[in-house]
């Protein structure tokens, strides 16, 4: 078995039906790419991004008042999974789910209840190389993203926009945009969005809608050493026949070439694939530096 799961520190799959996580997406996850390395003979587990992950774990738990144990202890739990997992893998999906804990019937909560911290492996994805090198397709979603500027920018459990879109393609995209009421560019179902004109890198701006992406944000933070210009803004669909090149972002995919959206043929640049190539490094020096390992 290759798939994992963490409850409060113990290993097991079950959780209460009383959750409020379950009853009503009160709470936050994130997902992570990890892997197996050896250092002085030593086994070591290090988790890509993981300090930006639990920032934004933690911010959106202070939102809404969920009471996290302190960094040791999620990390301790964080490394008896890892460990675990390493037996039949040596890298991998790591998912961390927070929600409030076990509650009686309606939306108030108890501000003592405990939180159920969920830690879930996965066995990683091998990357399609031809998507990589060629690109995909991605569509515009007819399904609007809700517009909620008190909890935007996280990873709470409710996904029913995703998920609503996600129903309307089956393989022959790789990806859905939302768009807003104003045909303004947002997001992706399960992704960030980046354009290329020139030498300047364009993505929407994040208010209100959306999420601050932990690669969206790594992108932006080293976007000197790739571009001479950043332009975080509205993007209207009108805009985008003026773009030579477009990609996702997420935690997993980290960065791929889109080929084509709706009638737009994109490009795949010099500029693209160095981008591509500094944030896969190989060395563990690079990936401390591009992909906060730790």
């Amino acid at each position: 078995m290759n798939n994992y799961s963490l409850i409060n520190g113990e290993f097991k799959n079950t959780i209460s039906v009383l959750d409020r996580g379950l009853a009503y997406g009160d709470g936050f996850f994130e997902t992570m790419l990890w892997e197996k390395s050896v250092r002085g003979g030593r086994p070591i587990h290090g988790v890509e991004f993981w300090n930006e992950h639990l920032i934004r774990l933690r911010d959106g738990c202070k939102l809404l008042k969920i009471s996290l144990p302190d960094d040791k202890l999620i990390f301790k739990q964080r490394q008896k999974i890892l460990n675990k997992s390493s037996m039949t893998m040596t890298e991998g999906v790591l998912k961390m789910i927070v929600t409030r804990g076990v509650g009686g019937r309606g939306y108030r909560f108890d501000s003592s209840t405990k939180p159920n911290i969920i830690f879930l492996t996965f066995p990683k994805t091998q990357r399609n190389l031809q998507q990589y090198e060629e690109g995909v397709s991605v569509k515009f979603c007819k399904n609007k993203i809700s517009f909620n500027p008190s909890i935007y920018g996280f990873k709470h459990l409710n996904r029913l926009d995703s998920v609503v879109a996600r129903s309307e393609w089956d393989d022959e995209f790789f990806e859905g945009i939302f768009l807003d009421s104003l045909n303004n560019v947002l997001e992706g179902t399960m992704s960030n969005v980046f354009f290329i004109k020139g030498k300047t890198l364009y993505t929407p701006k994040i208010s209100g809608f959306g999420i601050k992406g932990i690669m969206r944000e790594a992108i932006l933070r080293k976007s000197d050493l790739f571009f001479d210009n950043i332009r975080v803004s509205r993007i209207n669909k009108k805009m985008i026949n003026e773009f030579d090149q477009m990609f996702l972002t997420n935690s997993v995919i980290k960065i791929l070439p889109v080929k084509k959206l709706g009638r737009k043929k994109f490009k795949i640049m010099k500029n693209m694939k160095y981008l591509i190539e500094k944030f896969n490094p190989e060395s563990l020096e690079d990936k401390r530096s591009f992909l906060g390992l730790l």
